[in-house]
This record gives C-alpha cells, structure tokens and sequence, in this order.
C-alpha cells in the first residue's frame, strides 16, 4: 500500500497515513494541537496554509484559487 503525508490545518504537524479503504477513519485529532482538520501535503500551497492559519478556526471557509 502506499503511504501519504497528511498536514494538520491549525499548526502544520504532518503525518504519515498508509492509503486503505478505511483511511477517512484514521486520520483522527493532531497530537500537538488537537485540532482535527486534515488534508494531503502535496495539495497545500503555502497561500493556502497561510490562509487557514491566519484566520480563527469558525472563519475558515476559505474560497481558494486554482494555480492557473
């Protein structure tokens, strides 16, 4: 199975999840700040991390541009 790195969308902690059927179940809180909003760190550009990080968690509803 491959693994994928996740990057925690509060404070940037990665980590590493092995891809199966059942990954949507494992990803689970961040350990440093226990926030429990994901996603893969290839995706991420470093507008969008600075995006979500600048803003208050209920103000995250972010509408990101596409790299055209």
């Amino acid at each position: 199975m491959a693994q994928s790195s996740l990057e925690c969308l509060a404070c940037g902690e990665r980590r590493s999840l092995v891809d199966s059927v059942h990954r949507h179940l494992a990803t689970g809180e961040c350990p440093r700040c226990g926030y429990v909003g994901w996603a893969p760190a290839t995706e991420l550009t470093e507008y969008t991390r600075r995006a979500l990080r600048d803003r208050p968690v209920e103000r995250r509803r972010l509408r990101l541009r596409r790299a055209s």
